[in-house]
């Protein structure tokens, strides 16, 4: 059953899934299309022969701009736990989907699963689709279980982050839930000096809108500032940290931080202690600490913000993949050429940007 928009249609189908116990992934509700993209939202809805709802799915659809008037499906976060048999008919659809749509160049869908990745793979092969390497999203994270109780999961964090979420803790830091849209422009200048230290590269994110959405689903979206008084202007904010609640996994999504000369402190442990502590509140099995790049040829750019994950957990899990479905291709080709020559060149002045940045310091 295809739901297209949003309303009490879409609602209900979702409402039938979790009520079958199924997780959906945020990006996977429409609370995410109402909020983050709300561009001609789509859902799937999967019943069994006896009219229950076993599994749903969120189609995005994004009009390009390398070939105008052509279209990009977009599923994110799919496959969780679900049933092989349930995924193999989700991916059949979803592909036919894609095949009747008019224009579109390509349909790409995100894997995500701890268990089923090889049995999802076989059955997109099957279907036509071919893999992307390295995918868009992290394909390795870290994983802390949330089952014991909050002090057993704090004892199992690394030494490090427990000596310094202590010490953060002493010197009286606030860790505090913000919804108010006045810090939007503040949660995005912290990203960005978070990630020009680290080499790190991010499209900027709707925080207005992210905002918005904590502050209506405070169950699903939770977004801390960490002030260094109790001065809660935007610019007392040192650092900030957004999680997502996927029902069974609560992700560390993004996070940002400015270093303070008087405060010499890493200020993100604490901002991470408590999303994970939120996420052990919210009934999540585990916490996903929203990717980790390792050795054997990824990112080496980002290795900081790894070696950071890691003083949380050793327990080092592999989740992701992408798979792409192009029922135009050479069309696709062509719009691929032309979007990877435009993002060379606006990488290319980022980096020119900051540097001249630093030589003006």
């Amino acid at each position: 059953m295809l739901i297209r928009g949003l309303g009490p249609e879409r609602d209900c189908a979702e409402r039938e899934v979790l009520d079958a116990g199924v997780p959906l992934e945020l990006p996977q509700r429409a609370v995410w299309a109402a909020y983050l993209h709300p561009w001609d939202p789509c859902f799937l809805l999967v019943r069994d022969q006896n009219g229950r709802a076993c599994a749903g799915v969120a189609i995005e659809q994004v009009r390009t701009r390398a070939l105008p008037g052509h279209l990009i499906l977009r599923v994110g976060k799919f496959g969780g736990s679900l049933p092989n048999q349930v995924s193999r008919i989700l991916l059949q659809a979803i592909a036919e989907f894609a095949r009747k749509q008019p224009r579109v160049l390509r349909l790409q869908v995100n894997v995500f699963s701890r268990d089923r990745r090889e049995a999802i793979a076989e059955t997109m092969q099957e279907l036509g689709f071919r893999e992307v390497r390295p995918p868009s999203s992290y394909q390795h994270t870290l994983a802390i279980d949330l089952k014991p109780s909050e002090d057993e999961i704090f004892a199992s964090l690394g030494k490090s982050a427990r000596k310094r979420i202590r010490e953060t803790t002493k010197m009286a830091l606030q860790s505090i839930v913000i919804s108010d849209l006045m810090y939007a422009e503040r949660l995005d200048e912290l990203q960005h000096v978070a990630l020009q230290r680290s080499g790190g590269h991010s499209t900027s994110l709707d925080w207005q809108a992210i905002l918005r959405m904590s502050h209506d689903n405070p169950n699903l979206s939770r977004v801390a500032g960490l002030f260094l008084s109790e001065d809660r202007s935007p610019e007392n904010m040192a650092a900030f940290a957004w999680a997502c609640n996927h029902g069974d996994r609560v992700e560390y999504r993004a996070a940002g931080s400015q270093r303070r000369g008087e405060v010499r402190m890493p200020f993100s442990y604490l901002l991470v202690w408590d999303m994970i502590r939120w996420a052990k509140a919210t009934g999540a099995e585990w916490f996903d600490m929203g990717g980790v790049t390792l050795s054997e040829g990824d990112d080496q750019e980002l290795e900081g913000i790894s070696r950071f994950k890691m003083y949380f957990s050793a327990n080092v899990v592999e989740v992701g993949a992408e798979w792409v479905f192009e029922p135009l291709p050479v069309r696709a080709r062509i719009a691929t050429l032309v979007s990877n020559s435009a993002w060379s060149l606006r990488n290319l002045m980022e980096k020119r940007v900051y540097r001249q940045q630093l030589s003006n310091r």
